[in-house]
């Protein structure tokens, strides 16, 4: 499974946690638009860093987002069972 789906801007995972077990990430920058290349991001290695102020996204579209993720995951859970 891909972190960051192509139908998915904001919402990527889930990501295995020491904490939780799984979890969903939200990245509210445009993916990638990022001054740091760090080694464990989620997202991969940053091949265009820039330091330019990018508008972040709307909060409804994230909302909106996250509810599919969570009912795509959760028909997806019950179909395995």
């Amino acid at each position: 499974m891909k972190l960051m789906e192509e139908n998915n801007m904001y919402i990527f995972g889930p990501v295995p946690s020491r904490r939780l077990g799984m979890s969903l990430g939200i990245n509210i920058v445009p993916p990638k638009h990022c001054s740091y290349s760090c080694v464990y991001c989620q997202l991969g290695r940053t091949k265009n860093m820039q330091i330019d102020l990018v508008d972040i996204a709307d909060k409804e579209n994230i909302i909106k987002e996250l509810d599919n993720k969570i009912r795509d995951f959760t028909l997806h859970e019950r179909g395995s069972s």
